[in-house]
């Protein structure tokens, strides 16, 4: 993608870039020097000086091109899905959504007009009623099926999202209340934590986004009820009913066999505590034995980190970087050029690792 530079500064480009460094009008107002009303009035097309547009190319990490490009596009809330702890803030939300809203239109969509992605292969069910948790066992049934993934585990939650066509991006030092992210624009991108190191967790978090995906399109999210329903997707799309039922092992007493539990997390990429959860929602253990397993897992550390998980690889997204390696460096500078974002931000935000830019001649 091409962009037109505009003649005027836009405003609007500096506060996306503003909201995606997490930096308030007093911060950027600080920087320059100026009243926190000044910084407003720049946001709403005031003309900056040109040292005060090279100050704010060094704070938020862009190139000075980047504030006379018009706004691509505007991520709305109902395109985006956040799995999040109900901490996180909305200031939080606008930060990560500026955040991909700045990689996606400015840089993957121009990647994507050079190396042809997969076709997105994604269907909807957003027209369904979810009345029971029963519709959404069915529906995970039918997902499976249709991706063509038996009732075995699935060995790469990251590369079958890839091979469905979404784009999957490392956000580096997001904040640990959000756990992953996806928006459905023409391409679906889904976000992963890099501070989230439990393999489970993230591989549930990824199924989750894909619950999303399919039942929620157009439909603003984070409430109660679709946060349930993306949950319970998720179990019964990474343990398929009939295989888990097969293989969770017999409780025998009062006592869990934790042993045979941490071999069966291995084999089928969960946590622990998403074994005890779909255990419980198949009628496999009591409410009671289930908040005994949980209790257990917390009282031995095991909240974020488990055992086990050391046993297991963390998945990283591949489709992009490997779209990148693909393009030859003339064509690479090119496109980080035009897309206003500095290699330093391309590297440290979005953990994208990048050749070095060729030799200019003398």
């Amino acid at each position: 993608m091409i962009y037109q530079a505009v003649n005027r500064f836009n405003g609007e480009q500096l506060k996306l870039a503003r909201v995606a460094a997490g930096l308030s009008l007093a911060d950027v107002g600080e920087a320059l020097q100026v009243t926190r009303q000044y910084a407003s009035r720049l946001e709403n097309n005031a003309s900056p000086s040109d040292a005060q547009i090279e100050l704010l190319s060094s704070l938020l990490s862009v190139h000075t091109s980047f504030f006379f490009r018009p706004r691509a596009k505007t991520i709305e809330a109902e395109q985006c899905h956040f799995r999040s702890l109900r901490s996180s803030t909305q200031t939080l939300k606008k930060t990560i959504m500026a955040q991909v809203e700045m990689l996606d239109s400015h840089f993957v969509s121009a990647i994507e007009d050079e190396v042809g992605f997969p076709e997105v292969s994604i269907f909807s069910a957003e027209d369904h009623e979810f009345r029971s948790v029963k519709d959404i066992e069915l529906l995970a049934e039918r997902a499976r099926k249709e991706f063509g993934l038996g009732l075995g585990p699935i060995s790469n939650m990251i590369k079958l999202l890839e091979k469905l066509g979404c784009i999957v991006v490392n956000l580096a030092d997001a904040d640990e209340r959000i756990d992953a992210f996806s928006i459905y624009t023409s391409r679906p991108l889904i976000v992963r934590n890099t501070t989230k190191q439990s393999p489970g967790r993230l591989r549930f978090d990824f199924a989750h986004e894909l619950g999303h995906l399919i039942m929620h399109q157009g439909i603003e999210t984070g409430c109660r009820t679709t946060e349930q329903q993306a949950n319970n997707f998720a179990s019964a799309f990474l343990m398929p009913r009939s295989s888990f039922v097969a293989e969770f092992p017999r409780v025998r007493g009062s006592y869990f066999n934790w042993d045979a539990l941490v071999e069966m997390k291995v084999r089928w990429g969960v946590s622990l505590k998403a074994i005890l959860y779909r255990a419980k929602a198949l009628g496999l253990i009591t409410s009671d034995k289930a908040k005994s397993g949980y209790i257990y897992l917390s009282r031995n550390g095991f909240a974020k980190v488990e055992r086990g998980d050391e046993l297991m690889n963390i998945e990283h997204p591949m489709m992009l970087q490997r779209a990148i390696e693909l393009l030859d460096i003339h064509t690479l500078e090119n496109l980080i050029a035009n897309s206003g974002l500095s290699r330093q931000l391309l590297k440290e935000r979005y953990s994208l690792m990048l050749p070095p830019p060729p030799l200019r001649s003398v």
